[in-house]
């Protein structure tokens, strides 16, 4: 895939942060439902086994409900596959790294902030995952040594704000491991993120044609980003 110029991931930042492009609601999106009718069971099959993945999600906190970014991000990898260890960062509820469980990922581990770990936890349980632990991690303090050596780390619709932007920014610096990092546009954090990436990554944008055919939006984007070489950083 073709990967973005320093220049080039400034003028993403910069389109994304004023973009004024209504959001494209299809059927499976469910951000366009009020938050009284939105949350509840949420059921999602996966491909190609069938396998049902079951969350009672909550109103109580982002991280309890599961947002459309995760959902076309799940489907994106059901297309492209996926192998090896697997790190979610702002796992949230848990659907992204539990689909890739599913999709034949040998090992994912969940991390999230301690108050929504227990949630996690319970949905992992749920949904009889061996392969799936949960850990708590904190971008702005945690230790990061346990989270290093994965083969692929994953993130989706974190980049709300400008914060936790940086902060996520910071964790995937340390770990310099190959990343996707989905995002409905528009979201303040965006700018900020492609900013603080860019000299530790090479970053580029997936091509429309990269998503799942039924899942795809042009309000949602997900990066990808590849360790830059020791050398040119």
């Amino acid at each position: 895939m073709p990967l973005a110029s320093a220049s080039v991931v400034a003028a993403v930042a910069e389109k994304v942060q004023r973009s004024t492009e209504k959001r494209v609601f299809v059927g499976w999106r469910r951000e366009k439902d009020t938050d009284c009718t939105r949350y509840g069971s949420f059921e999602y099959r996966c491909a190609p086994s069938g396998k049902i993945l079951r969350i009672d999600e909550s109103y109580s906190s982002t991280g309890t409900r599961v947002w459309d970014t995760a959902v076309a991000m799940s489907r994106l990898f059901e297309k492209r596959g996926v192998r090896g260890t697997i790190l979610e960062l702002g796992a949230g509820t848990g659907l992204l790294g539990m689909a890739l469980s599913a999709r034949g990922a040998d090992r994912v581990v969940l991390t999230e902030l301690g108050a929504v770990v227990p949630h996690l936890e319970k949905t992992v349980e749920r949904n009889a995952l061996g392969n799936v632990r949960v850990a708590e991690l904190d971008w702005t303090d945690g230790d990061l040594e346990e989270f290093r050596g994965f083969d692929l780390v994953v993130a989706s619709d974190v980049l709300i704000c400008e914060q936790w932007a940086v902060a996520l920014a910071r964790v995937l610096v340390v770990l310099r491991t190959e990343t996707y990092v989905g995002t409905a546009r528009g979201r303040d954090g965006v700018g900020y993120f492609l900013r603080a990436v860019e000299p530790a990554f090479e970053v580029s944008a997936l091509p429309p044609d990269a998503f799942h055919p039924d899942f795809a939006c042009p309000d949602i984007l997900v990066f990808h980003l590849a360790p830059r070489s020791s050398s040119s950083t």
